[in-house]
């Protein structure tokens, strides 16, 4: 008799608190602060409910990862599903990751500038 967990595995379905804790670990690398109001903003997902995935006390639901997903594209499915997406998807986000990062480098920059110019 096979184990649940395997069977699982193999389709590429993770368990409840592995998809909690991805989506977490994820929300927060991209908002480091205040997750769940940015979240919010991003999503129209109230922050409470959103620091109750930040939390572990409950994980989203089908409507709400669909929600997070049109906010940050092919990284997020990736990020917590990667032994679920093919090469395609792993590529489609990389270059959305890429993009993201030369977007706050630029502004990053940007604030460098100012501060060596000497302007508020």
């Amino acid at each position: 008799m096979r184990k649940s967990g395997e069977v699982l595995r193999q389709l590429g379905v993770i368990e409840p608190q592995t998809f909690a804790e991805r989506i977490g670990e994820f929300l927060r690398g991209i908002h480091p602060a205040k997750t769940a109001a940015n979240v919010e903003a991003d999503t129209g997902i109230s922050a409470k409910t959103v620091s109750k995935w930040l939390e572990r006390a409950s994980s989203p639901s089908g409507t709400a990862y669909h929600r997070l997903i049109e906010a940050y594209g092919p990284e997020l499915f990736v990020f917590v599903s990667p032994d679920a997406s093919p090469a395609s998807l792993q590529e489609a986000a990389r270059v959305c990751q890429q993009a993201r990062l030369e977007r706050q480098a630029a502004a990053l920059s940007q604030q460098l500038k100012v501060l060596r110019e000497g302007r508020p």
